[in-house]
């Protein structure tokens, strides 16, 4: 998708996962966006299956940017200049377990950058299953992308 635009440092945080292997999933917003959903977000949310922490911070420093682990209530975070949109998901609702998802989730070219997303599909059901105000309001939205890309031939 052209007009989806990354920072530097996200293209690198990117890079970086992909190199050192860490599996993980664009998955919300961010990948209702890419799989050609008109909307907005403030997020480019991270899906790990399971989060190395030596991994993810070494990608998260090549980005020039921290990985923290969490303490107590406070999750995982990346963090640093350009990665402010990069959240970490820890569990997403009504999905089936990381693996599966990833399994059945798209690779796009974003800015040069290879990243795995999860389908359109996918992310109505997590907003579904989410039941938050913010989540219900995007899901018309959600399944005329879907319908316009089922229309279209464009699903699997």
């Amino acid at each position: 998708m052209s007009e989806f635009a990354l920072t530097r440092a996200e293209r690198a945080l990117f890079e970086a996962l992909r190199a050192l292997d860490v599996p993980c999933l664009l998955v919300g917003m961010g990948a209702a966006l890419v799989e050609g959903a008109q909307g907005t977000t403030q997020d480019l949310d991270l899906w790990f299956g399971r989060i190395d922490s030596a991994k993810v911070g070494e990608a998260a420093r090549r980005a020039g940017g921290f990985y923290t682990s969490g303490v107590g209530l406070q999750p995982p975070a990346i963090g640093g200049d350009g990665l402010e949109r990069v959240g970490v998901v820890l569990t997403a609702s009504g999905l089936e377990p990381f693996e599966a998802e990833y399994a059945r989730s798209r690779e796009y070219v974003l800015d040069e950058v290879r990243v795995r997303v999860l389908p359109l599909e996918r992310v109505i059901v997590s907003k579904r299953a989410a039941n938050r105000p913010k989540d219900a309001a995007q899901i018309p939205l959600l399944e005329a992308a879907l319908a316009a890309r089922r229309g279209s031939g464009l699903t699997d």
